[in-house]
């Protein structure tokens, strides 16, 4: 049984570049603190699972821009109080993550922990693709059933760590894309960490309680000695070839409790160990170190409240947390100079000369950007606030662009750079004549990407549970002021494909009589992976009393954007009897 104290929730790796780091340089781009001690919680397997063999290519899919859809039928982001959409929908346990210069944006694999206490997951395996600052790219599409870690130098190079559901690590499986191509490794699947010549070293496996380091993609590789008789060690690498692990020493084989140790190795040295309790005593229960890596000479183990600081050679005790109280995460500002987020969601200011209590508007849910002197902060209200001095100031969130009207809370926020941020929101989106709500989930930028996308639909059948499959070009929600009105009406079920497409009857039905309509012609159009239907409308009256007719007979989840969609098949309809009208 793993003890309680490491069924916290995953947080996700700030990844480092892949070429070697220097003494003095961050772990990644960003230069965020990043806790490598967590451990996620084993959950029952999501509803789609990842398969390959160790070497398998999942696919060879060389990167490219992604086409823009039609001059009718696609959103190009506008600016909404500094901010730019980049991807928007049914997008569930959305995240974007770091790898050098570029963010690998991802959602679904129903078995993520990080919204675990959110409520509105799907099932259904995820889907990725890049962010560069020029814009989003096509990557492939790996069959991957729960991300469990990113790392890696760029979205050129990177690797995915993969959960199957198993506790074991014949159903793992890491992933990787390098020269345009994906391959599959049969793999444990925790703690990822680009490593050296574009290699990746990872430990926590849930198949072995103890020390369990493994490389991929490199030749060089930690002694065991590194991990011999220490319960689930929390590891910080780099692509130095650095290596510190920390954790409780068990040589007498009776699980956790001993004594607080560290062990450090780089290439062509001998593995060194130091003795932490006296430094880092436990408190209670607190007996587990979390440790967060910024670069080979600057890493920060914390445990019940108070933090030390290892500069390469020795650990030294940087200071306590008011009170005592539980380190939830650091935030890097500069060496040996942290800002300290507790259980609570109070915030700290920590260097050498102690600990500052900091006046926040609310608990924090989610902070970063002191490493580039301008901080962002997530209440958990679901406000967004920007540091101006020692004032935390509320700034005004964006409209979501595939709303018809819902409000968004921010969830996450993530500094790329001084003035390069993201942040993901959701919102509950119920559209006209909706019988239930959706929880969409959205990511914005400070920059410009050169589209909005949308995350494709599931099945109809499956909407409520499901998440579909990779992304679409979609165009915003219709206003008075738009020319090209067009009610979507239904979408087509992928399910049983060969399947003759049938003349939509339930929806002529809906719509039978309703002469006052004037002409009517469904309209099949294909978006993403789906074929869908709708009416071209004269104005916005006109739609809505369209998609009022066909929710009130279906259930259906009718939308009225701004767009004009390539029609597949265009199908007239005589109103008086619902029939199609022969050509």
């Amino acid at each position: 049984m793993i003890p309680s104290a490491l069924r916290r929730s995953l947080v996700l790796l700030v990844v480092l570049p892949a070429s070697c780091v220097p003494k003095s340089a961050a772990v990644s781009s960003s230069q965020t603190a990043s806790p490598s001690g967590t451990v996620a919680p084993l959950l029952p397997p999501p509803d789609a699972a990842a398969t390959g063999s160790a070497g398998a290519a999942d696919a060879a899919v060389p990167a490219q821009h992604v086409t823009l859809g039609s001059e009718g039928w696609r959103t190009t982001p506008a600016e909404d109080h500094g901010f730019y959409p980049v991807v928007d929908g049914l997008c569930s346990e959305l995240e974007a993550v770091r790898v050098g210069k570029d963010v690998i944006v991802y959602y679904g694999g129903g078995g993520n922990p990080m919204y675990a206490d959110q409520g509105g997951l799907r099932l259904g395996a995820a889907s990725f693709i890049a962010l560069r600052e020029t814009g989003l790219e096509s990557i492939g599409a790996p069959a991957i059933a729960s991300p469990m870690g990113v790392a890696g130098a760029s979205a050129d190079d990177f690797w995915i760590a993969d959960s199957t559901g198993s506790r074991s690590s014949e159903g793992a499986t890491i992933h990787r894309r390098s020269g345009g191509k994906w391959k599959a490794y049969g793999r444990d699947q925790t703690n990822l960490h680009a490593w050296l010549d574009g290699g990746v070293i990872g430990s926590l496996g849930f198949a072995t309680a103890y020390g369990d380091l493994w490389v991929e993609g490199s030749s060089t590789k930690p002694p065991a000695a590194m991990t011999q008789n220490m319960w689930f060690p929390s590891l910080a690498a780099f692509p130095s070839g650095d290596v510190l692990v920390v954790g409780g020493l068990n040589a007498d084989g009776n699980g956790p409790g001993g004594p607080l140790i560290a062990r450090h190795w780089a290439p062509g040295g001998k593995v060194r160990q130091l003795a932490l309790e006296k430094l880092l005593p436990p408190v209670g229960d607190e007996t587990r170190a979390d440790v967060y890596e910024v670069a080979p000479d600057e890493v920060y183990v914390s445990r019940a409240g108070v933090v030390a600081r290892w500069d390469g050679k020795d650990f030294r005790r940087l200071g306590k947390i008011s009170k005592g109280a539980r380190v939830e995460r650091l935030h890097r500002a500069a060496s040996d100079d942290l800002w300290v987020t507790t259980a609570g969601g109070a915030l700290e200011h920590l260097t050498a000369a102690g600990s500052t209590p900091a006046t926040i508007p609310e608990p924090f849910a989610s902070i970063d950007g002191f490493q580039f002197g301008s901080a962002w902060a997530v209440g958990r209200s679901g406000k967004l606030y920007r540091r101006d001095g020692e004032t935390w100031n509320e700034v005004p969130l964006p409209k979501p662009v595939f709303t018809s009207g819902g409000t968004l809370k921010a969830k996450r926020v993530r500094a790329l750079a001084k003035d390069d941020l993201v942040f993901i929101g959701k919102y509950w989106e119920k559209g006209p004549f909706w019988r239930d709500q959706e929880l969409h989930t959205v990511l914005f930028r400070t920059r410009p990407t050169h589209e909005t996308l949308r995350c494709n639909e599931p099945d109809p059948e499956n909407n409520n549970t499901h998440l579909g499959q990779g992304f679409q070009s979609w165009p915003p929600m219709a206003t008075a002021a738009c020319k090209t009105p067009f009610a979507v009406l239904a979408r087509r079920s992928n399910a049983a494909k060969g399947t003759k497409p049938d003349d939509w009857p339930r929806l002529r039905a809906a719509l039978k009589s309703h002469t006052e309509l004037g002409d009517v012609a469904l309209v099949d159009f294909v978006s993403g992976d789906r074929t869908f239907v709708g009416v071209k409308a004269k104005d916005l009256d006109s739609a809505k009393k369209l998609v009022e007719l066909v929710a009130k007979r279906e259930r259906l989840r009718p939308e009225i954007v701004c767009g004009d969609p390539a029609a597949v098949r265009t199908l007239p309809l005589d109103l008086a009897t619902g029939n199609v009208v022969a050509k």
